[in-house]
């Protein structure tokens, strides 16, 4: 793990990275490509919608 101050210097000159933290720790890194994005569900779900499509929940199988 590496502290977070730190973790600046093991950046990629170009790109993107995603970092995954713990008690100020860095515990993950990955590099994020440039075929790749990155976003929570609700943003995706609104994107989806932009796009005209219409987003409907699955049928929960334990009911």
């Amino acid at each position: 793990m590496l502290d977070k101050k730190e973790a600046g210097r093991y950046l990629p000159d170009d790109g993107r990275v995603l970092f995954t933290c713990k008690n100020g720790k860095v515990t993950a890194t990955r590099v994020i490509h440039d075929d790749e994005h990155v976003a929570s569900l609700k943003a995706l779900i609104e994107l989806v919608k932009m796009a005209g499509y219409t987003v409907v929940p699955e049928d929960d199988p334990e009911m």
